[in-house]
């Protein structure tokens, strides 16, 4: 796998652990290798891909569980899709009933993103650096 491809899986499977709120701790990084690399070695990179639900992340090969890993400790209370690429809340009710994937978008998963973190930013903190670039663009336009 080229490293460019490696690296994208790797930053997929960050946002994934981010999504289900998981904490930094060994146990998170062991869990984030194996399956950057089980997606990273799998024969069908288009097809293959991982499920958390209810506790559980289960990586999806050919349309079986070959490997699953226990999260007790994620707080994320939709399921979860995730390949190499892309990932996505989907219908938990449509995926058990029939293993149908309905994804559902990420819009409620953003904040699990890596660079999202200005919204954690205290609000008299975001209010003053609006302030300095009021003031900036008032002496820019002044001078």
């Amino acid at each position: 796998m080229p490293t460019t491809d490696l690296q994208r899986t790797a930053y997929t499977v960050e946002c994934f652990l981010n999504a289900l709120r998981l904490e930094d701790s060994a146990a998170r990084t062991e869990l984030e290798e194996a399956l950057v690399r089980w997606l990273a070695d799998t024969a069908q990179p288009k097809v293959d891909h991982l499920i958390y639900q209810k506790g559980q992340v289960s990586c999806y090969s050919r349309g079986r569980v070959v490997k699953s890993y226990a999260v007790p400790q994620a707080r994320q209370m939709q399921t979860l899709w995730c390949n190499r690429v892309k990932l996505s809340a989907i219908d938990g009710a449509a995926f058990n009933n029939g293993g149908k994937l309905v994804l559902l978008g990420t819009a409620g998963l953003m904040l699990g993103m890596p660079g999202a973190m200005a919204a954690d930013v205290p609000g008299e903190k975001k209010q003053r650096s609006s302030n300095n670039n009021n003031n900036n663009n008032n002496n820019n336009n002044n001078g």
